[in-house]
């Protein structure tokens, strides 16, 4: 019986080792394992040195697409806060490194869809004014979507004042820039202590044609299109339907070329020489005359007739006609522009 006994004292330590063993174990697996930090989104906490979180990646990226190049680490160092005191003096908020609920709130204007639209040749440009503070110099980068300057514009100030600030549209590369959502900013040597401080702060998109008809219209079916069977000939354009009466825009601005009356095909209609492209434009069976005259510049997107039925025309329709350079029966050709209009409908 004791023999017994004494037999089972070391099974019995034995399986109690084994067991605190196996607690020590899993408390130390429970010590090594992190303990979770809530992540904060953009605009929840006011953002600081120091900070760490997915919200600090978030602000870097924005900085980032808003053309001050930030790494994306989640920290917020001391290149971020300097990053972000760049990005404040440049739109001209209060200068303190840190963004407040207030301030992602900015900056999420800044990169929301584009906020007004400009055409090359237009009737009005994107303007922007700065504030100086002394007398001295500095410059205006209009920056793409890719965050590349595509131009600059120098600023002189005689002392404190505002300046209103306006872009042609022209590259530095010379031409007109491209399609594309474009973004003031200031660049370069700023001795003037000049401040972006309103006028076109948000990002605009920038346009170098308008689609000709801004209210309803179609497109019809195959008999409309270029190229079709017109007796003996081709249709040398695409037919918009639209209700008689009904704006006409200039789909790029230039130089009005023609201004003329065909009773027995195209009625009232213009021509109207490209300033951007050199391409050639024709309007046909306008309503009425259109009251521009010849040799009269006319800017993209500016009224230039009425939707009518005059000519050799079936139903109000404008009879669109796009030429190569250097223009209508002057060497150039047309050719389809159904896919051009298609484009320039999307967003006008």
């Amino acid at each position: 019986m004791d023999m017994g006994r004494r037999s089972l004292i070391p099974a019995c330590a034995t399986a109690i080792a084994a067991i605190a063993l196996s607690i020590l174990l899993a408390g130390d697996l429970a010590a090594a394992k992190p303990k979770k930090h809530r992540q904060f989104s953009f605009g929840e906490r006011t953002l600081r040195s120091g900070i760490r979180g997915k919200d600090v990646r978030v602000l870097q990226k924005y900085l980032t697409k808003l053309s001050i190049a930030t790494p994306v680490d989640g920290a917020f160092g001391k290149l971020t806060r300097k990053n972000v005191k760049r990005l404040e003096r440049g739109r001209g908020w209060p200068v303190d490194g840190r963004v407040s609920k207030k301030d992602a709130r900015r900056i999420r204007a800044l990169l929301t869809r584009p906020s007004g639209v400009f055409f090359a040749f237009g009737l009005t440009r994107p303007t922007v004014t700065l504030t100086g503070a002394r007398q001295g110099a500095t410059a205006v980068e209009v920056v793409d979507s890719r965050g590349a300057a595509v131009a600059a514009i120098s600023v002189s100030f005689a002392g404190a004042e505002s300046q209103a600030v306006a872009w042609s549209g022209m590259t530095s590369a010379g031409g007109y820039a491209l399609d594309d959502s474009y973004t003031f900013r200031l660049g370069g040597t700023n001795t003037a202590g000049a401040l972006i401080s309103g006028g076109q702060v948000q990002p605009f998109a920038f346009r170098q044609h308008a689609f000709p008809l801004p209210g309803p219209h179609g497109y019809g079916g195959a008999s409309l299109r270029f190229g079709a069977p017109r007796g003996g000939r081709s249709h040398q354009g695409q037919d918009l339907s639209a209700g008689c009466g009904e704006r006409i825009l200039a789909a790029e601005g230039g130089t009005l070329r023609v201004n003329n009356f065909q009773a027995s095909g195209a009625g009232y209609y213009v021509v109207i020489h490209g300033g951007v492209t050199g391409t050639e434009y024709v309007y046909m069976h306008m309503q009425t005359a259109s009251p521009l005259a010849p040799g009269q510049v006319v800017s993209t997107g500016q009224q230039i007739g009425k939707v009518g039925n005059t000519g050799s025309s079936s139903g109000c329709h404008l009879h669109f006609e796009h030429w190569t350079y250097p223009g209508w029966y002057l060497g150039g050709y047309p050719y389809d522009p159904i896919y051009e209009l298609k484009a320039w409908d999307v967003y006008s």
